[in-house]
């Protein structure tokens, strides 16, 4: 169900992207800073300012996922070292047990 879904909302997003380079056949001059202006249809400078914008927001929202999943890999390391301590001190025996039964096999 889930993959219908995604076709349906592709095929949604698909006529609405022919719709609007069909509405926008308009000459515009894009102009930015440092960049010599240039002539473009309308539906082109759209297009791309919002691919130019989901590129930044994918930038900006994977930097600190990046962080917390280096994160998350340190710190389950050190559990794992954790771990292996504290199985490493359930196996010891214990000293007053071990003083003990020492003295109970001299008698």
């Amino acid at each position: 169900m889930r993959t219908w879904g995604t076709v349906v909302v592709g095929i949604v997003f698909a006529v609405l992207l022919v719709s609007a380079v069909l509405s926008n056949t308009q000459d515009v001059i894009v102009a930015l800073p440092l960049v010599e202006p240039w002539h473009t249809k309308l539906w082109a400078a759209l297009v791309a300012s919002a691919v130019f914008g989901a590129a930044a927001s994918l930038i900006l929202v994977t930097w600190p996922l990046m962080r917390l999943k280096l994160q998350s890999r340190k710190h389950t390391k050190r559990i794992a070292q954790l771990e292996q301590e504290v199985h490493g001190l359930r196996t010891l025996p214990i000293a007053s047990d071990a003083a003990s039964s020492s003295s109970a096999q001299k008698v």
